[in-house]
Formats: C-alpha cells, sequence, structure tokens
C-alpha cells in the first residue's frame, strides 16, 4: 500500500516472521521492514531503527509521537489482526459460547498485561462489528492486490 502510495518501486523480500525480517534490516540485508509494535519497539527504544509511521487509523498508543501514513499524506491503512472463525453452519449456541470464551479471554488481566508487554493493542470485535470491518479490509487488500496486477 505504501509502496502504491507513494509511486516507488521495491522489492519485495519475503521472511518467515518479524523477528527474521528485524534481524535482516539491523544487519543491513534489507532497507526496511514492516512490524508490530512488540517487535520494533526494543529496536526503536535501543536507536538502532526509527518508525517512519503507523498503518492503522489512529496512532499506537505504546508510540505516540509517531504519526500514521495517513496523517503524513499517505492513502495507507493495514492491520494485522487476528480472528476466530467457526463453520458457517455451526449451531448459535455454539457460537454464542466461542464468543463468550473468546470475550472473557481478551477481558483477562493476564491476558491484557501479556499483549501490553509487548506493546501489542487490542482492538476486540465481534460478530457484525467484526464482519464490517472484515468485509472493508478485504475490499481494501484486494484493490491493491488489484493494482498490482495480481487479481482481476
Amino acid at each position: 500500500m505504501l509502496w502504491q502510495a507513494a509511486g516507488v518501486r521495491l522489492l519485495h523480500v519475503p521472511y518467515s516472521g518479524g523477528g527474521p525480517s528485524m534481524t535482516a534490516l539491523l544487519a543491513g540485508q534489507v532497507d526496511i521492514t514492516a512490524q508490530a509494535p512488540g517487535v520494533a519497539s526494543p529496536h526503536v527504544k535501543g536507536g538502532k531503527v526509527r518508525v517512519l509511521g503507523g498503518w492503522g487509523a489512529q496512532r499506537i498508543k505504546a508510540m505516540p509521537d509517531i504519526p500514521t501514513f495517513r496523517e503524513q499524506g499517505w492513502d495507507v491503512e493495514f492491520y494485522i489482526w487476528s480472528g476466530m472463525f467457526a463453520p458457517a453452519g455451526a449451531p448459535g449456541d455454539v457460537l454464542g459460547k466461542l464468543r463468550a470464551a473468546v470475550r472473557e479471554a481478551v477481558q483477562d488481566a493476564g491476558f491484557r498485561t501479556a499483549m501490553a508487554g509487548m506493546e501489542t493493542p487490542i482492538n476486540y470485535l465481534e460478530g457484525a462489528e467484526f464482519e464490517s470491518f472484515l468485509e472493508k479490509d478485504s475490499k481494501r487488500l484486494a484493490e491493491v492486490v488489484r493494482r498490482m496486477g495480481k487479481l482481476e
């Protein structure tokens, strides 16, 4: 998204996760990497890397001085998120129990402490609200892929 918005071409180098791609940045093997706050933060605090911007619609609470790409004038919004899915035919009572268990887990103090320790924001959505987010995010990503010439 950023490369499209900025009108630049870069070589994508795939890695198996944030840790290996951060290691490649620190070793000078790549010039830029996209990271979750928990992976980037220690290296930012240590002065080894600098943050160019945040992908989301809002600034990251752990890095309040870092503007979003949108604030900087780039039409970029991207999220690394997790969701729980069930088969389409799952009974409503089962879905209700699953949602309640996930809601309880997300509200758990230990979970929140662990996520805060990794500087990972929690934005819990469920039901229609999550479906709306998923639809909007899917359309945004499909447009990026279409502009790359990989989707018709």
